[in-house]
């Protein structure tokens, strides 16, 4: 099997993701009525309350509906996962994910189809939705985090490797609720926002610092060639490999850039005070970029931030 085989193999697969348009479209109007419904609530609010600030409630709306997203997406995936090749892939037999690949064509298991479907529907909207005047502009660095989910969504599924694919994104979900309840607690100034953040730290280290190399990366670059037939030889499918392993290595380059910040961060929540874990918070704030229309400080503070 060569080139023409795999572009015949996703030709073929193509119309099963075509719900994922649907699926944008939806999450785009579960965001607007999401945010009619909160912003009802900051308007009850009395004068005092520091969710009168525009700029805050812009921040709170944006992370509050990524817990949503967040959620769906974890609990998608680990239905998903369960029946990833009825379950001998996984987190300590790599090599199963790529074994007999590319396998047969059309209709798989439902769940991965929905998992699949809907979280490409839920990165198209977060392209679409600052066009369309909802919610915060993503900055550089999280618009090519987007695209390169993306790109290794339509090849998890398109290629056949949704395997592979769903131990991916399943792992890398795994840390997204923890970091949005994190930003709210912190935004809101809860009581409990030191104990969030130190809790996504744990998760984030653990799924995206630990297990991503040792499970992903391994599994990619080097257990994939133990699978028979050989996978993605390289003398064959050299484009997709490098393609593929390249997506997982540049994300891999930016968790170590967010883990970074983030260890500032766990450092004045366990030895700093209150004051100055806010205050690291603004220079390090993983929360997208400004409003449109905002500038200064309120633009300048916002440096990025790691998501789904």
């Amino acid at each position: 099997m060569g080139a023409n085989e795999l572009v015949d193999i996703a030709v073929a697969n193509a119309p099963f993701l075509l719900p994922a348009l649907g699926f944008t479209v939806v999450w785009l109007v579960v965001r607007v009525v999401f945010y009619a419904g909160l912003r009802a609530y900051f308007k009850s609010l009395p004068a005092t309350s520091r969710l009168k600030v525009v700029a805050l409630q812009e921040k709170v709306l944006e992370e509050s509906f990524a817990i949503v997203g967040a959620l769906v997406a974890t609990w998608l995936g680990y239905q998903a996962f369960q029946y990833s090749d009825a379950g001998s892939c996984g987190f300590l037999n790599q090599t199963a994910c790529f074994s007999g690949w590319p396998g047969s064509v059309g209709p798989r298991a439902q769940a991965i189809t929905t998992f699949h479907t809907v979280e490409l529907g839920w990165y198209l909207h977060y392209l679409a939705k600052h066009h369309m005047g909802i919610g915060m502009v993503d900055n550089l660095q999280m618009a090519l985090h987007h695209f390169s989910t993306i790109t290794l969504l339509l090849m998890s599924f398109l290629l056949n490797l949704h395997r592979a694919g769903v131990l991916v994104l399943f792992l890398l979900n795994l840390s997204n609720p923890f970091l949005h309840v994190a930003k709210v607690t912190h935004y809101v100034e809860a009581k409990a926002d030191k104990m969030c953040f130190v809790l996504f730290a744990l998760a984030f280290f653990l799924s995206r610092i630990v297990a991503y190399p040792l499970v992903v990366l391994k599994g990619t670059l080097f257990d994939s060639f133990r699978a028979e037939p050989s996978f993605l030889d390289p003398r064959r499918y050299l484009a997709v490999y490098l393609t593929a392993n390249g997506l997982l290595l540049l994300l891999m380059g930016m968790q170590i850039q967010w883990f970074m910040g983030i260890i500032r961060l766990v450092r004045q929540a366990v030895g700093g005070s209150h004051e100055d874990f806010k205050k690291e918070g603004k220079v390090h704030d993983y929360a997208k970029t400004q409003h449109e229309g905002q500038t200064g400080a309120a633009g300048a503070g916002a440096g990025g931030k790691k998501d789904e």
